[in-house]
């Protein structure tokens, strides 16, 4: 069921009335009925999907592959399905262990998600046409204790980066986050680094997010461990990657906001990007909030939720003309999806007023997923 939402207010310019529309936001379920979607937007404005289909459609089977598809702007329709991973894998239902994708300018899509069953951190990339993916390969082997959780991919030009954590799981304080990286398009890439200091540790059950900035800087939003209970969320910033990177390495490191908490949040973020901006959204006590990280601006709270129930697993699109749309769910568990509520704002960040009441459940062992479209307006899957 596809649904749209256009939300229209009066404004008045030289004295003369006129309507103003905001962006069209277009919420509909993932398709070939898939779970854990995720969106991505290249630099020519084209969408794409990964998700994750279960083998055999019954609420206890876990064992299924993950998919690739393009979207069709013009008829609004997804292209056909194309097999990421080579072979059938358990899902986490953990939303913190999702796959995640990114586009080099060649075309091709990148993939990089996680094998619970063996803690294996998996990488498969696409022909330049996207109608296949080379055989998945296994991209962790010397950083590869605890590694509980997903990791995150990022590209721009021919660059390609891989950044995950690991460290043991009884001793988060001392985990830390790695990475490998490519300057070929994903055919051949670095070896594993250290790239954080170990002193913060990073949570075992919490996400992370990267993105280039300019064509040598790598930022990346986690959750750190001091101690075992301060879990702040941390940016870290790696400069001038494409000079060669061999052994530890420790980034620029900036604490964006405390969170005290001896338990396993099992929090996710996202990053996009808006010209040179980078902007993060993440969770902190329950509530979804964002920040943009090169002019390290004030954390500001997205939005109140509908009762007083926890914010998870937001992420984030931004339009051509600045406006943020922000996505999340709430009322969850570890295995349940909950109810869908996003929040729309203006370039100045400002709340567009935008009303939405609309009761929609996410699936079970699934999050909503965001893009914007050529003409402005937005896409969410669910």
């Amino acid at each position: 069921m596809l649904i749209k939402f256009r939300t229209i207010f009066l404004a008045i310019l030289f004295f003369v009335n006129s309507y103003v529309a905001f962006a069209e936001i277009i919420i509909q379920p993932t398709p070939d009925q898939g779970l854990q979607p995720r969106l991505s937007v290249d630099d020519n404005g084209n969408v794409h999907l990964l998700y994750f289909k279960k083998r055999i459609n019954r609420p206890a089977s876990r064992e299924g592959n993950l998919y690739y598809r393009s979207y069709d702007h013009e008829t609004g329709q997804f292209s056909l399905p194309v097999k990421v991973s080579s072979s059938a894998f358990s899902m986490q239902t953990f939303s913190i262990a999702r796959a995640s994708m990114a586009i080099t300018e060649d075309g091709r899509v990148h993939a990089f998600w996680y094998y619970p069953r063996t803690s294996e951190m998996i990488y498969s990339r696409s022909n330049p046409e996207r109608t296949m993916f080379e055989t998945q390969r296994s991209m962790v082997s010397v950083f590869q204790e605890g590694i509980d959780a997903g990791g995150d991919i990022a590209s721009i030009g021919s660059s390609v980066a891989l950044v995950w954590g690991a460290g043991k799981l009884t001793e988060e304080h001392q985990r830390t986050m790695f990475a490998r990286f490519s300057d070929d398009y994903g055919k051949t890439f670095s070896d594993e680094v250290m790239v954080s200091n170990p002193d913060l540790g990073a949570c075992a059950c919490c996400s992370l997010a990267a993105d280039y900035a300019g064509s040598s800087d790598l930022v990346i939003g986690y959750r750190s461990a001091i101690d075992g209970v301060g879990r702040h969320m941390q940016v870290l910033t790696l400069k001038n990657i494409n000079q060669g990177i061999t052994g530890a390495f420790y980034g620029e490191m900036s604490e964006l906001q405390e969170w005290e908490a001896s338990f396993c949040p099992l929090s996710t973020n996202d990053i996009e990007r808006m010209g040179e901006q980078r902007w993060l959204v993440f969770e902190t006590q329950n509530r979804i909030m964002r920040m943009e990280l090169m002019s390290q601006n004030p954390v500001s709270a997205v939005g109140e939720p509908f009762s007083e129930t926890r914010q998870k697993n937001p992420a984030l699109a931004i339009n051509h003309i600045g406006e943020q749309l922000i996505v999340w769910g709430e009322a969850i568990s570890h295995s349940r999806g909950g109810r869908l509520n996003l929040r729309l704002l203006n370039k100045d960040g400002s709340n567009a007023e935008y009303s939405f009441t609309e009761n929609i459940m996410i699936n079970d062992y699934s999050f909503p997923a965001a893009a914007s479209l050529p003409n402005n307006d937005f896409m969410v899957l669910h």
